[in-house]
């Protein structure tokens, strides 16, 4: 079963969310991910995320709410749903 760490970044400035979650995925630990809140899809976010490792999962909740599931490439136990690659 994993861990979910929350990570609420509505309302702030850029590149205070994209520094934040970085910070916070970088730390994960086997079996965990970040849920970011987000009141708009951070699509700069992505690449970044692939470069370092990890996979990710954005849904959007409306329209100032999109929610993004990140967790580290072949950490099945962190993936959710049971999704793998």
């Amino acid at each position: 079963m994993s861990q979910e760490r929350v990570l609420d970044v509505r309302g702030l400035e850029p590149p205070e969310p994209l520094e934040r979650v970085l910070d916070a995925v970088a730390t994960l630990q086997p079996g965990e991910r970040v849920r970011m809140i987000h009141h708009r899809e951070p699509c700069l976010l992505y690449p970044l995320l692939s470069k370092r490792g990890f996979n990710h999962l954005a849904e959007a909740k409306s329209e100032d709410h999109h929610e993004i599931l990140i967790w580290r490439k072949g950490d099945a136990a962190a993936a959710p749903y049971g999704l793998q690659e």
